[in-house]
């Protein structure tokens, strides 16, 4: 049986084999959102090669709804894996956005999932019309740095990144457990809520004031 590691290395490699014809002086298309859909895109239409090439069984692509772009079975667990491309531009911008606190726990906890993040990071290349792919890493999120989690958003909770795969992957923690790794989260989460909760109350104070001012200066309390 392969570690975690192990798969995640197979899975880097598996994708760059599809990904060959893309790793220079690809189409830019109209801005890099556009760039990331398409190499999503080529990851999902190969993925049954890429599968058969780990000797892992590939799963049925999602719907939109999912957490993830694409999944298989390996070993009794399930593998979902979220395809991020990163425009490596000093002067480009991307949230680090990953899903919500509570489907990440049903896919972890109720599915025996494993959520691995693929990130893709690109840049443009000599042709001013094209870009060219830097790296290719896999990582699980459960294994990443504490520091580079955060949660955001007063109602579903969304999970966002401080660091990209790139910057902190020699900081991953491949041999973290699912258990101990709920403890770190639970923990992270629960003080995101009572933040949440103490910023309501807040709100709702605010609120009243604004009525009982007969509805006339409003400002939220901090």
């Amino acid at each position: 049986m392969r570690s975690l590691k192990s798969v995640c290395v197979d899975l880097e490699n598996g994708i760059i084999v599809q990904l060959n014809d893309y790793l220079s002086a690809v189409s830019a298309r109209e801005d890099s959102r556009a760039f990331g859909a398409m190499i999503e895109k080529r990851i999902t239409e190969t993925w049954v090669s890429i599968c058969e090439e780990m000797g892992v069984t590939p799963l049925e692509l999602p719907g939109r709804r999912s957490i993830f772009d694409c999944a298989f079975e390996y070993d009794g667990k399930t593998y979902g894996l979220d395809v991020k491309t990163k425009d490596l531009d000093s002067t480009s911008y991307s949230d680090g956005g990953i899903c919500a606190v509570g489907n990440l726990l049903k896919f972890m906890a109720n599915d025996n999932g494993v959520f691995l993040m693929v990130e893709v990071g690109h840049s443009k290349s000599e042709n001013a019309n094209a870009r060219d792919i830097q790296y290719i890493h896999v990582a699980p999120f459960s294994c990443m740095p504490n520091e580079s989690i955060r949660i955001e958003n007063l109602g579903t909770g969304q999970l966002r990144l401080n660091h990209s795969v790139k910057e902190v992957y020699d900081l991953i923690d491949w041999h973290r457990t699912n258990d101990q790794f709920f403890e770190i989260f639970t923990a992270l989460t629960v003080t995101h809520y009572e933040r949440v909760a103490r910023d309501a109350h807040k709100r709702i104070d605010s609120i009243n004031a604004f009525k009982q001012r007969g509805f006339k200066d409003f400002k939220f309390v901090k």
